[in-house]
């Protein structure tokens, strides 16, 4: 007779990848450790992508980070995350405006 192992399922939130780790809190805010992101527009165009599909910010952030490693970056804090969203905000200002 054959079995079958299955592995167990259990809750109900899908698993997130393995590589991928929950933003955290930042710790001292007195000195900045947040990586420097600077957008083209391909970046900036899976951002507004992103967006227009409304995502939740952590399922933001994971599709965001498969992309940003190309870039020499990821976003692993809150204040990483603030600071890429600032750096948007610069790219709509100069390159769009």
């Amino acid at each position: 007779m054959v079995h079958f192992n299955q592995p167990q399922r259990t809750g109900t939130k899908p698993r997130a990848a393995s590589n991928v780790s929950p933003l955290h809190q930042s710790g001292s805010t007195a000195m900045s450790g947040a990586p420097a992101f600077e957008l083209d527009r391909r970046l900036y165009r899976l951002y507004e992508k992103l967006r227009m599909c409304n995502p939740g910010v952590q399922e933001m952030v994971w599709a965001l980070n498969v992309v940003l490693p190309e870039y020499g970056v990821v976003i692993r804090t809150c204040e990483d995350l603030e600071v890429f969203i600032e750096a948007v905000e610069q790219f709509e200002a100069e390159d769009l405006g």
